[in-house]
């Protein structure tokens, strides 16, 4: 492998982190490749010579990703001319099909190798995409079981590694429970206030501007009207790294809503809570791995809604029922993701029973995605391409 040069493509910063973990499995076991990449600081703090960062415009939707069309235009040119001036060993292709699957036609021109690592949601989105990945690609290197038996169905080699997340949230498995809940409560400096211990629901909106400026308000209404029916209970916001704690704080003041908002503490709030009201996405896999009982949301844009509801494949949504194969948490989707029915959700959940079910349903997640390790499968199966 020595002197071999591996291009690494990520379109966002899931990407970066999936693509920043494969780059430092793969040094340890070639310490010699020379890795090329579009990411963004992840990636070149695991030793990826970035030629472009994309997380500064990384966009969700249609409508959003018009806004940068210029950006992923110019980035295409240059890593075409980086294809046939470098010509890499194999490239890797993160996640972000609908700039990835496009330039892997131009891989495939050059008769380069070609993984693609992180599936695109097939299952739900534009399943027809899977007859260009068959043509274009040499293998697939994917999450979840279910994904490898839907490519290897239609003839594509494919690799199911497990899930990264088993890695990151595997040291908190030994403090599930109301032990794990209540330390974590401690460390955040949230423990129970002298009027009693009520329920400690946390606020989700995502980890984007755009997202937080769409969700949060719907979000915070949800809380005002779960107050009101349960006043002793207390509201945590969780703000992802590179958004304004001011912009939970003053819209919840406004409202008269007590809020404590925490930043880049995303795992201890999921921990620390009895519920969350969360958005689609990557974080309700974790929280699910985590145990946390959750409702689940999502609002697009507006154009990017339409165009979804003519490509929209599946009844489900989130990702701790898609793994699982059934529904487990509520979702509640665009139009129908409103503070009236988020609360009614979360009154009932809290109301009942639900809580200690729905829990112990998550945490069988874990045994439906593998053992921790998932960053040195996937580099195993991407040098054992690039060797053949």
């Amino acid at each position: 492998m020595s002197a071999r040069t591996l291009l690494i493509v990520a379109g966002e910063a899931s990407g970066d982190l999936h693509g920043a973990e494969l780059a430092r499995e793969l040094r340890l076991r070639s310490p010699d490749l020379r890795l090329l990449g579009v990411g963004g600081p992840r990636m070149a703090a695991a030793g990826v010579e970035l030629v472009a960062d994309v997380t500064r415009f990384a966009s969700v939707g249609v409508a959003e990703s018009l806004s940068h069309l210029f950006e992923f235009a110019a980035l295409y040119r240059r890593l075409i001319s980086l294809l046939r001036r470098e010509r890499p060993h194999a490239a890797i292709l993160i996640d972000s099909p609908e700039f990835n699957l496009r330039f892997a036609e131009r891989v495939k021109d050059q008769g380069i190798r070609l993984i693609y690592y992180v599936s695109p949601q097939l299952w739900a989105w534009r399943p027809g995409r899977i007859r260009d990945i068959a043509r274009l690609v040499d293998r697939m290197v994917v999450f979840f079981p279910f994904e490898e038996e839907l490519y290897r169905r239609h003839g594509v080699d494919a690799r199911c590694v497990g899930h990264p997340l088993l890695d990151l949230l595997a040291p908190h498995w030994a403090h599930d429970g109301r032990a794990g809940r209540n330390a974590a409560r401690a460390a955040l400096g949230l423990a129970a206030p002298p009027r009693g211990d009520g329920p400690l629901i946390g606020l989700l909106p995502g980890s984007r501007r755009k997202l937080v400026a769409r969700h949060l308000p719907i979000l915070l209404g949800a809380a005002h009207r779960i107050l009101g029916e349960l006043p002793d209970a207390r509201f945590v916001g969780g703000c992802a790294p590179g958004i304004d704690a001011g912009d939970f704080r003053r819209p919840a003041a406004s409202r008269g809503l007590p809020l404590d908002v925490m930043s880049g503490r995303s795992y201890e709030v999921m921990r620390a809570c009895d519920l969350l009201l969360i958005a689609s996405g990557t974080a309700t896999l974790e929280a699910g791995l985590l145990g946390t009982p959750m409702v689940v949301m999502y609002r697009l844009g507006f154009l990017s809604w339409l165009v979804g509801l003519a490509l929209l494949k599946t009844r489900v949504f989130s990702l701790p029922n898609i793994v699982a194969g059934r529904t487990i948490v509520p979702e509640r989707m665009q139009w129908d993701a409103t503070p009236e029915t988020l609360a009614r959700e979360a009154l009932a959940i809290l109301r009942s029973d639900r809580l200690a079910a729905m829990a112990r349903d998550l945490r069988g997640l874990r045994d439906r995605l593998g053992g921790p390790g998932a960053a040195g499968r996937a580099a195993d199966a991407v040098l054992e391409v690039v060797g053949e």
